[in-house]
């Protein structure tokens, strides 16, 4: 078993040309991994019922039992034997470095592919000593990035290392925590029922807390590059396996 996915989806290995590699970890979302622990688990404590039904976890090769075995494994790792878990993913970590510079490319690190785990808020501890506050800091010169559905309040800027970037990803249920993630300078994730072939829209109207605001929009598909995209922008995202047949306003229609 291996914890990151290296250059075996399409869209990360998009990242190369730009001279990034790119490593993701995918884990069971949300409660899919809970029958496997025995116990009750969400590692997305924010997911509306269309992100739940539309997750990405469905699109590609995640449609294949042993796929979606290999994520639930990694996920009971983790939540079983931290330690084995961190000694892991530091060594493939390393490796992805080697790999990157081996190559004259700059490694990034996205550890919730299909999860939104607070990584900023889990330390290291390795045999029982802690080594590092999380993993960002155990890599300083890693980029780090992730999407997340937690509000702005709850993840802000300020509290997050400085190698660590966050996109916001709409759903259904949150246009509210959308016009604050602008606000505050975070671009934000929208998954358009688009097709490949379709240009994508100028702008996108955020409607939320009595205001009305016509955001400029770029396509979030020509990489995942997310943290070389500018500020307060709306990323516009192509709907992916399940989320094609969306009806519960998680993809927004054209």
């Amino acid at each position: 078993m291996y914890l990151l996915n290296v250059e075996n989806d399409p869209k990360t290995a998009k990242s190369v040309k730009f001279g990034y590699l790119t490593g993701v970890q995918y884990l069971a979302p949300e409660k899919l991994a809970s029958e496997a622990l025995g116990k009750p688990i969400n590692l997305c404590a924010f997911a509306s019922a269309g992100c739940a039904t539309s997750c990405l976890n469905t699109a590609g090769r995640g449609v294949f039992t042993p796929v979606q075995q290999a994520r639930i494994n990694r996920t009971v790792l983790f939540h079983t034997d931290r330690s084995a878990y961190w000694k892991m993913l530091v060594k493939e970590i390393k490796a992805l470095i080697r790999k990157a510079y081996k190559r004259n490319l700059l490694p990034v690190v996205r550890l919730n592919g299909t999860s939104d785990i607070l990584w900023e808020n889990q330390p290291v501890v390795i045999d029982g000593l802690k080594i590092a506050d999380n993993i960002m800091e155990l890599f300083p010169t890693v980029q780090w990035m992730d999407y997340t559905k937690y509000p702005y309040s709850k993840r802000p800027t300020e509290s997050l290392p400085t190698n660590y970037d966050l996109t916001f990803s709409r759903s259904e249920s949150n246009e509210s925590d959308v016009l604050d993630n602008l606000v505050n300078d975070r671009r934000v994730a929208v998954v358009f029922s688009s097709k490949p072939t379709d240009s994508i829209p100028e702008t996108y109207t955020v409607i939320a807390d009595g205001q009305n605001a016509r955001v400029p929009v770029i396509d979030g598909d020509l990489s995942d590059l997310r943290f070389l995209d500018p500020a307060g922008v709306v990323v516009h995202l192509y709907a992916k396996g399940k989320a094609r047949k969306d009806t519960t306003g998680f993809v927004v229609q054209r």
